[in-house]
């Protein structure tokens, strides 16, 4: 971006530019100021207004680059779809996901716009230690009134899917609507949500590689239930769709996956990690249950469930372990292995699983999410490495 701003200012480099130009970001309010200091005045602000012509114009390209590359790969899904058995209903949800795109082609860059040219100043910005002090001084307080009343009650949100896609550079792979708490089911929410969860499995299957066997994470900014509910959802549509598939209940400060399977306490991961740990690999291996034979010729989905186990704990999570483990799941005849991984914020050891796994998919609620969170969001997904397919946004409707 600097050096894209040099080729227009004659006189300047890019180690000039990024001495004189600073930049800063209000997370909360969506807004990036752009700065820059020079000999006059009129320097400064044009100097102020180019690079932040630069920035807004890499990021529409970084964003139709995106759109691009992700409508690729769904022509390239729905080409490998054709002919294939139930592959006309996978193909019709793809080709949704395409006019999405589409429009979100047309208004890529949108979402960021000027607000405020740089003007040149009629006095000089600094130095002015008096408007400085006293600026300090009302900051103080403002700064400590807000500390007081709380930053749940200050902080905005992210309202829309669009906005969160655009915050963290990934985009909407499904919308989960939220079921109501409630002593009974509501059957009309509940067919929304399986059919929520089986078009996120037509589109996870479309993005992911073909190979014998894919390994898939969902993680989520912080510890939230409904990401296990979207795991537990999503490895049913997958085994529905033809998979042969495992679920493993990864989070172990917060297990989850037994429970909405219906399933008693018994030992799981947490034993497996724990014999891997001890280099025995022939016993860990045995804890994991093969996918049972199908008698028909034709491609039948099972589902098999790997709880978090009875002596469940963060620190059975060591490099060596999670290689054994990963080791004996490519053994196995799962065509698919789905983990309900740990909250990428804060949790260290989710960086430890994303390195094993094919691809990630981030479970979120905007309603609940800081936009602060979700730039962190990104650094910490682009810190892991692992390919991401998306968001998926649980509270829609």
């Amino acid at each position: 971006m600097l050096a894209r701003s040099a080729r227009r200012l004659p006189g300047e480099s890019i180690g000039s530019l990024a001495h004189h130009v600073q930049a800063a970001v209000d997370p909360t309010a969506n807004i990036v100021t752009i700065s820059a200091s020079a000999s006059t005045p009129e320097r400064a602000a044009r100097t102020a207004n180019v690079v932040a012509g630069a920035f807004l114009a890499r990021e529409r390209a970084a964003e139709i680059a995106r759109i691009v590359s992700a409508e690729k790969r769904l022509k390239a899904a729905i080409a490998g779809l054709k002919g294939t058995p139930g592959g006309a209903a996978q193909i019709a949800l793809i080709r949704e996901r395409l006019s999405e795109l589409s429009v979100s082609e047309a208004t890529a860059g949108s979402e960021l716009q000027l607000a405020d040219p740089a003007h040149p100043p009629a006095t000089a910005d600094s130095p002015r230690p008096l408007r400085n002090a006293g600026f300090a001084f009302v900051a103080a307080l403002f700064v400590a009134m807000l500390v007081a009343l709380g930053r749940e009650r200050i902080a905005p949100r992210i309202g829309e899917p669009r906005e969160l896609e655009r915050l963290t550079g990934y985009p909407i792979l499904s919308e989960i609507p939220q079921q109501p708490r409630r002593l009974f089911r509501d059957p009309q929410a509940a067919l929304r949500e399986r059919e929520a969860h089986e078009a996120l499995a037509a589109v996870v299957a479309a993005h992911l590689p073909p190979q014998r066997q894919h390994l898939l994470m969902l993680t989520s900014p912080a510890a939230d239930e409904a990401k296990a509910r979207v795991t537990a959802g999503l490895s049913r549509a997958l085994a529905q769709a033809g998979e042969t598939a495992l679920v493993i209940d990864a989070d172990l400060r917060r297990p989850a996956l037994e429970q909405l399977f219906g399933m008693e306490p018994a030992p799981g991961l947490a034993e497996l990690l724990a014999a891997a740990r001890q280099g025995d690999s022939e016993a860990a291996g045995e804890m994991i249950v093969e996918p049972p034979l199908s008698a028909s010729p034709r491609r039948t989905g099972s589902l098999a469930v790997l709880g978090a186990g009875e002596a469940a704990s963060p620190a059975l999570v060591t490099e060596d372990a999670l290689r054994i483990l990963f080791d004996e799941l490519a053994r196995t005849g799962f065509t698919c292995v789905i983990l309900n991984g740990p909250p990428l914020l804060g949790y260290p050891e989710c960086r430890a699983w994303a390195r094993h796994v094919d691809a990630l998919v981030v479970v979120s609620r905007p309603d609940r999410l800081h936009p602060s969170d979700a730039f962190e969001l990104r650094n910490q997904l682009d810190l892991v490495g692992t390919p991401v397919l998306g968001n998926v946004v649980v509270g829609g409707s």
